[in-house]
């Protein structure tokens, strides 16, 4: 009857009045019903279903707020983010939101300023509206924000931080930034490049340092001489990206280096403007790797080659962390791994030897030698 949507909806009273009374109905214990409304999987598909059957008969809506005051829980979570536009952003928030919707729970998206100066306001706001748990999924926090942040009880699931804060129930969740460093070094490494330009992000950022120092493992595994001259620090816009690229570019071809690895797919997109503004053609005189892999880089052109970071699976492996109830002085790291398109290939001089070799072997009648032979 529609008595009990009315009485259930701030009444926790009421609430449990009316389990006990579907639960003589339907022949099962008080338990068996909150677990159809809390977590029908542990419950027989039969019984489940006698259940429900006595819930419609009576028009029995439960109310999330009266049930979160009699179970302590209100099955919604808090996702703090920053930059909801940045492709990189809108990967996690749709991982998130998948696992909520699978696990039956509400998400509620706070969106923090850019400076993330006002992140302990959206904390405290969410914790205002009993999230069971907070996924922090913003931009790196300042110190002094860190130390104004309350999170008490509410357990909390961080991405990309060094150190955790002192909550035990506190997890860390991340990418292995520097696989990824290493990856895009050592791709452009095995098709001969060895003026090699990096593009980093925001100095003193964990994810930055970690990217470079990727970076410069796999030029120290090719026992290739790194050239501090050929580094600049961007800040991950694209503005900084054609800037950095114009420096490193803007000097005699036998100085300039003849491939690129930016920290991140919206610098390469800039890298990509500077190259067009000093009349490069990407490959055949710059190549250029990315890191995020975003959607937008099919269709730049030519396609970039970019190492993949699942945005999409972190948010959902750092929500189901918190649906699960396994936050908690945790720390995942997730993989990278590198996509190859058509922005990177052999550096020229490399080019033009492997079409002499195979023009010189087709006039003496040879089968072609592939690139792979002939190189050392």
């Amino acid at each position: 009857m529609a008595r009990y949507a009315l009485l259930n909806r701030f009444n926790p009273r009421a609430y449990m009045t009316t389990i006990r009374e579907v639960a003589q109905e339907a022949g099962v214990s008080v338990g068996t019903v909150s677990n159809v409304l809390n977590d029908p999987a542990i419950v027989s598909p039969e019984t489940c279903e006698r259940v429900l059957r006595v819930m419609r008969q009576r028009n029995y809506r439960p109310s999330a707020i009266a049930r979160s005051l009699a179970t302590g829980r209100t099955r919604s979570f808090g996702l703090v983010v920053s930059n909801i536009f940045n492709p990189f952003t809108a990967g996690i928030v749709q991982g998130a939101g998948e696992i909520a919707r699978e696990a039956g729970c509400s998400l509620l998206i706070a969106c923090a300023e850019d400076d993330c100066l006002d992140v302990p306001q959206q904390v405290q706001v969410l914790q205002q509206h009993w999230v069971d748990g907070i996924f922090l999924a913003t931009q790196p926090l300042p110190e002094s924000v860190w130390r104004e942040l309350r999170f008490g009880r509410t357990p909390v699931v961080i991405m990309d931080r060094d150190q955790p804060p002192l909550e035990e129930h506190a997890s860390i969740i991340g990418f292995d930034w520097f696989m990824a460093g290493q990856q895009a070094a050592g791709h452009l490494i095995g098709l001969g490049h060895r003026r090699i330009g990096f593009v980093g992000g925001i100095p003193g950022r964990s994810s930055s340092v970690q990217r470079e120092r990727g970076f410069r493992k796999a030029l120290a595994g090719a026992g290739i001489h790194l050239d501090e001259r050929l580094q600049r620090d961007g800040d991950y816009s694209t503005d900084s990206g054609r800037r950095c690229a114009e420096d490193l570019l803007d000097q005699p071809r036998d100085m300039r280096p003849t491939a690129l690895v930016m920290g991140n797919d919206m610098m390469a997109l800039g890298a990509y403007e500077a190259a067009d503004l000093l009349g490069l053609s990407v490959p055949h005189d710059l190549s250029i790797t990315g890191i995020d892999d975003n959607y937008f880089v099919t269709h730049m052109a030519p396609p970039l080659t970019s190492v993949h970071v699942p945005t999409r699976e972190l948010g959902r492996e750092g929500m189901r962390m918190l649906v699960s109830g396994a936050a908690g002085a945790q720390r995942v790291s997730l993989p990278t791994r590198l996509v190859t398109r058509q922005s990177t290939a052999p550096p020229q001089h490399l080019a033009q030897r492997d079409q002499s070799l195979s023009i010189h072997a087709a006039s003496a009648g040879q089968p072609a030698l592939t690139a792979a032979v002939a190189r050392d």
